[in-house]
C-alpha cells in the first residue's frame, strides 16, 4: 500500500511544527537558566532599599570594580557591609583569610553582618572568573 503525496506532506508539516515548537520551548528554558545563573532576573523582584546603620559600610560594584579601594573597620566590633551591586550580572565578595564568601546577585542589595575580626590587612576580591583579573579588588584594613 502506498501513501499518497498529500498524506506524506501533512505528516511532514505536522512533524516540522512539532519539532519547531519543541525547539522554541527548549530555547526559552535555556535562556531562563542562563539569566537565573547570571542573576539577571533579580532586579525584577523589586527588593526594596535596605537602611544603612551607623556601623555599616556601603560597598558598591559597578563596571567590574568595587566602588571603594580601601575599607577600614575596628577589630572586635560588630559592623555591616551593605553590598550594592549596580551591574546587571552577579559578583561575589570574598576574603579568603576570613573565610568570607558572599554571592552578590545582579542589580541587588544585601546587608552582611560581621564581628570579631582580628587586626590586619585583608584582600577583598570578586571570585567570578575574570573579575579579579579585571581589577575587582579592594583592601580591608582592620585596626586595633
Amino acid at each position: 500500500m502506498q501513501i499518497s503525496t498529500a498524506v506524506q506532506e501533512k505528516e511532514s508539516n505536522w512533524l516540522t511544527v512539532l519539532v519547531t515548537v519543541a525547539g522554541i520551548i527548549v530555547g526559552m528554558v535555556l535562556v531562563g537558566v542562563v539569566f537565573t545563573r547570571m542573576g539577571l532576573l533579580n532586579g525584577l523582584r523589586g527588593g526594596g532599599t535596605t537602611a544603612v546603620s551607623p556601623t555599616a559600610l556601603a560597598i558598591t560594584t559597578e563596571n567590574m570594580q568595587f566602588g571603594q579601594e580601601t575599607l577600614q573597620v575596628k577589630a572586635g566590633q560588630p559592623f555591616s557591609f551593605l553590598l550594592d551591586n549596580k551591574d546587571f550580572y552577579g559578583h561575589s565578595f570574598d576574603v579568603d583569610e576570613l573565610d568570607w564568601h558572599v554571592q552578590m546577585p545582579a542589580n541587588d542589595k544585601l546587608m552582611i553582618d560581621f564581628t570579631a575580626v582580628p587586626p590586619g590587612t585583608y584582600t577583598i576580591y570578586c571570585a567570578i572568573p575574570g573579575h579579579r583579573e579585571a581589577g575587582m579588588v579592594a583592601t580591608l584594613i582592620v585596626e586595633k
